[in-house]
C-alpha cells in the first residue's frame, strides 16, 4: 500500500500542479483581455466623438463640443436643411443594416447580456454607432453615450465569439467593454466601473469587478493621453451646503421625480405615436429631423449632446424663464428624436434637463432664503444628478459619475438627498426602476429582477398544462363521480353546466365520507351539483407563470383550471402547483449557472 501510495502521489501532485496554472492562466488571460478591451473600446470612444463633430462641421458648420453660441449664429434654414438631410443619410443606413428599424443603445446591451450570452450583430452595432453620430452632427437631441454604450458592447461582444468565450466569461467582457465606453466618454473611471455592475450585468460579484475595473482604468489613461485629464463641466465657486438647506434639497428632490416621470412617459407616447404612423419605418428619421429643426429654430440649445447649455446653466447664466422653456423643449425634441429614430441615447438630455430644473430650482430658492442659499450652480448640479438617476434607475453609479464630472466631493449629503427621493418617488410611479426595463417591457421582454423574472414572465400556461382531467355534468350521480374517482384516481373531477361552461370542482377529500357511504336511496338523490365547490381563482393559456403563482397562492389549490379566455370558459387543461414549481426551480438553475 505504501509503495502504490509512493506512485500515485506525485500523478496527483502533477495534476494539481496543472490544475493550479490553469486557474492562474484564466486570470491572467482575464486580466489581458481586459487591459486590450479597455485600450480598444477608449480609441473606438474617440474615434466616435470625432466622428460625431467632423459631421457637426459639415451640417452645422462647426467642430466644436460647445455649440451654444454658435447654434445661435445659424440662419433658420441651415438648421432645418442640418437635421432633415441628417435623418435623410439614417434612412439609407436604416434601410442597409437595421431591419429592426431603430437605432441600438444601452436597452439592447441589457437585452444581450441576459438573454443572448452577449450576442451582438457587428454589422447592425457599427451601422447603429454611425448613424447615432450622424444624428448628432446634424442636430439630434439624443445622446452620445448611449451609443458608445452599444459600440463598446458590440466589439467586446465580437471578441468574445472570436475566443469562443463560455457565456459566463462573454458576460464578463462584455461588462469590460460597458465600462471602458463610460469612462472613456466622461472621464469617469469608477462611475464606469459601477455602470456595468449596476445597469448591465445587475450583480456585483467578485469575479467580475477586478477585470471590469482593470478595463475601466486602462480607458481613462488612454483617454487622457489624447484628451487631457478634465472634468466635463468646470464649475463656479460657490459656498458648501448649509444644513438649513436639505430640507429644500428633498424638495428638489422630488421635482426632479415629476421631471423624469414627466420625461419617460413623453419618450414612451412618443414612441407609441410614432409605432401608428402609416408610414415606413425607414421614413421616420427625416421627419424627426424635422420636428427637431423646427423647435432648434426658436430654442438652438437643444441641437446636439446639448453640454453647452447644460455648462451654462451651471454656471448661472441662464435666465429663469428660459430655463423653464427648455425644459420643455428639450424634452419634446429628445422624444422626437428618440421615436423617429433620429438619435438615441437618454443620459446627456437627463443631465440636460436636470441641470435646468435645478437651476430654476435654486433661483426661487435663493430669491426665497438668500442668507441660506449655497447659489443656484449647486442646485442646477444636485438635480443633474437627481433627474439623471431616476431616468437611468442607477443611483450609485450616477452620483459617482457627477463627483467625476464635478470634480467636487463638497456637496455629497445634498446630492444623496435629493438621489434618493427622486428615485424613490419615480420607482414607485412607474413600477419600475429604469426606461431601460420599461422600454424592454414594450417589447415583451422582462428583465427587472433578471432572467428568473423573464422566464417567468415568458413561460406561458399553454406551455405547462396537462389534459389528464376529468369533466361531469352538473346531473352526474354519486355513483357516476365515485367510478370515475376509482377509474382515473385524479385528485379533483370538474362540473361543467349545461352549456359546457365550468360550474366548480369536486375533490376527493372534499366529498370522501359522502363518496364511501354505501347507502343506495342517497346515491339516487345527491348529484354533482349538490357536491361541486365554486372556483373563484381560474387561469386561461395566455397567463405566465408569475400570474400563476399568485392565483395558486391566493386559491389555496394543489391544482386549478386551464379555461378559455371567452364567456364560455370551457375547461382546456390543468396546472399542478409542482409543475409550476419545477418550472420556476428550472428558471432559479437556469440564473446561477449564467451569473
Amino acid at each position: 500500500m505504501n509503495r502504490h501510495n509512493a506512485f500515485i502521489a506525485p500523478i496527483r501532485n502533477i495534476f494539481a500542479q496543472i490544475h493550479d496554472y490553469m486557474q492562474n492562466s484564466d486570470k491572467l488571460v482575464t486580466t489581458l483581455l481586459a487591459v486590450f478591451i479597455g485600450v480598444g473600446i477608449a480609441y473606438a470612444a474617440i474615434g466616435f466623438r470625432l466622428l460625431v463633430l467632423e459631421v457637426q462641421d459639415i451640417f452645422l458648420h462647426s467642430d466644436q463640443e460647445n455649440i451654444l453660441l454658435h447654434a445661435t449664429t445659424l440662419a433658420w434654414w441651415q438648421i432645418l436643411l442640418a437635421t432633415v438631410s441628417g435623418g435623410l443619410i439614417i434612412s439609407v443606413l436604416i434601410r442597409w443594416a437595421l431591419p429592426d428599424g431603430r437605432l441600438l443603445s444601452i436597452a439592447e446591451v441589457i437585452e444581450a447580456n441576459a438573454l443572448r450570452d452577449t450576442r451582438i450583430s457587428l454589422r447592425q452595432g457599427l451601422a447603429s454607432a454611425l448613424a447615432a453620430a450622424t444624428a448628432l452632427g446634424a442636430g439630434s437631441a439624443g445622446g452620445r453615450e448611449g451609443p458608445v454604450v452599444h459600440l463598446g458592447a458590440t466589439l467586446s461582444a465580437q471578441i468574445s465569439r472570436y475566443l469562443h468565450l463560455s457565456p459566463h466569461m462573454a458576460r464578463t467582457i462584455l461588462g469590460c467593454g460597458v465600462a471602458a465606453a463610460v469612462s472613456a466618454s466622461f472621464n469617469a473611471p469608477i462611475a464606469g466601473v459601477f455602470f456595468a455592475l449596476e445597469v448591465i450585468l445587475g450583480h456585483y460579484a467578485l469575479h467580475a469587478f477586478a477585470p471590469i475595473v482593470i478595463s475601466s482604468v486602462a480607458a481613462t489613461i488612454v483617454t487622457r493621453i489624447h484628451l487631457g485629464d478634465f472634468p466635463a463641466f468646470i464649475l463656479p465657486d460657490y459656498q458648501s451646503p448649509s444644513p438649513f438647506e436639505f430640507p429644500a434639497f428633498v424638495m428638489l428632490g422630488v421635482v426632479c421625480a415629476l421631471t423624469a416621470i414627466i420625461f419617460i412617459k413623453s419618450l414612451l407616447y412618443t414612441e407609441n405615436f410614432t409605432n401608428k404612423l402609416p408610414v415606413p419605418r425607414w421614413a421616420l428619421p427625416p421627419i424627426g429631423g424635422l420636428g427637431v429643426g423646427l423647435i432648434a429654430i426658436i430654442f438652438p440649445a437643444i441641437l446636439g449632446v446639448g453640454y453647452g447649455a447644460t455648462d451654462a446653466a451651471l454656471k448661472e447664466m441662464l435666465s429663469f424663464e428660459l430655463m423653464l422653456m427648455l425644459i420643455v423643449a428639450k424634452t419634446a425634441a429628445t422624444a422626437i428624436s428618440l421615436a423617429f429614430r433620429f438619435g438615441v441615447g437618454v443620459f446627456s438630455p437627463s443631465l440636460f434637463l436636470g441641470a435646468m430644473v435645478g437651476g430654476a430650482f435654486g433661483f426661487l430658492a435663493t430669491a426665497a432664503f438668500p442668507d441660506y442659499s449655497s447659489g443656484q450652480g449647486l442646485y442646477a448640479i444636485v438635480g443633474m444628478a437627481a433627474v439623471a438617476s431616476a431616468t437611468l434607475g442607477a443611483p450609485i453609479s450616477t452620483l459617482l459619475m457627477i463627483f467625476e464630472l464635478t470634480g467636487d466631493y463638497q456637496i455629497t449629503l445634498a446630492l444623496m438627498a435629493a438621489v434618493v427621493v427622486a428615485n424613490l418617488i419615480t420607482n414607485h410611479y412607474l413600477k419600475t426602476k429604469s426606461l431601460f426595463f420599461i422600454q424592454l417591457a414594450g417589447r415583451g421582454i422582462y428583465l427587472e429582477g433578471g432572467r428568473v423574472r423573464h422566464l417567468l414572465r415568458t413561460t406561458f400556461m399553454r406551455e405547462l398544462m396537462k389534459d389528464d382531467y376529468v369533466t361531469v355534468g352538473q346531473t352526474a350521480s354519486q355513483e357516476r363521480i365515485r367510478e370515475l374517482f376509482r377509474e382515473h384516481r385524479h385528485g379533483q373531477i370538474f362540473v361543467l353546466d349545461e352549456m359546457g361552461r365550468l360550474s366548480g370542482m369536486i375533490t376527493f377529500a372534499d366529498v370522501r365520507k359522502t363518496i364511501l357511504d354505501e347507502n343506495p336511496e342517497e346515491e339516487k338523490t345527491v348529484t354533482a351539483a349538490d357536491m361541486l365547490r365554486p372556483l373563484n381563482h381560474v387561469l386561461v393559456p395566455s397567463d405566465n407563470l408569475e400570474t400563476a403563482f399568485k392565483t395558486m397562492e391566493r386559491a389555496g389549490e394543489d391544482v386549478l383550471p386551464v379555461v378559455t379566455s371567452d364567456a364560455q370558459s370551457e375547461v382546456v387543461g390543468i396546472i399542478h402547483h409542482k409543475d409550476v414549481l419545477m418550472a420556476y426551480n428550472r428558471a432559479l438553475t437556469d440564473e446561477q449557472s449564467n451569473a
